[in-house]
């Protein structure tokens, strides 16, 4: 506490004493504490935090985050985590189950799932959408990857990104953001063009339930 705090205590509390024994008023209406239809404290209720995409469809899980929809990720309307169904997703060779939100923090850029494969050791797939960096950016941001390169699916450009033995992942525009779909193999080796066809596939499945790209 600093001196001038300090200095100040004896003067209020000789001002609470002298206004407590002279009754002294502050002029204007009291604020009630209560409801006066009720004589019940008013008390205010917090928002439910939102658990459905901007279709209405509830998520395969319960978000903890109340802005899990943030102007880091608003660019689309698409939402990973219901595009595909449980048929969809055992289809791919995904355990539907082991469904789990990408976020790890409130206002974070990547909204979005990963899931895991059948199987024991054989890793898991995420797909995620963010507005930054962008679509643009990434095409030209090769130098961190074995081998990138582009293709068309769906006639939509598809940014592959071969990351080493055991991750590839795809990008793709949609609306005013980006959607990457990432497949990780962490304890097993796989070839190249199966690791990347994983993610690329999966990306396939999904480009039909996505909003095209803006102008």
């Amino acid at each position: 506490m600093s001196s001038l705090r300090v200095r100040q205590l004896p003067l209020v509390a000789c001002l609470a004493v002298i206004c407590a024994l002279s009754a002294c008023s502050t002029p204007g209406e009291p604020i009630p504490t209560s409801d006066p239809a009720t004589s019940r404290p008013v008390t205010s209720t917090p928002a439910p935090i939102r658990q459905t995409d901007d279709r209405g469809k509830p998520l395969p899980f319960t978000t903890r985050f109340p802005n899990r929809w943030s102007a880091n990720n608003n660019g689309t309307s698409y939402e990973p985590c219901t595009a595909l169904n449980d048929a969809e997703l055992t289809s791919l060779g995904l355990d539907p189950t082991t469904v789990e939100d990408a976020a790890l923090a409130n206002h974070q850029t990547a909204r979005g799932c990963i899931w895991k494969y059948f199987g024991k050791f054989m890793g898991g797939i995420s797909q995620s959408t963010g507005n930054r960096p962008t679509f643009e950016y990434e095409l030209t941001d090769t130098e961190w990857y074995i081998r990138s390169y582009t293709t068309t699916i769906g006639g939509r450009l598809m940014i592959v990104n071969y990351w080493n033995w055991a991750s590839c992942f795809t990008i793709v525009k949609v609306e005013n953001a980006r959607v990457t779909t990432s497949v990780t193999r962490s304890l097993t080796q796989t070839p190249e063009a199966e690791l990347c066809n994983l993610a690329i596939e999966f990306t396939k499945l999904t480009i039909p339930k996505m909003p095209p790209p803006a102008p």
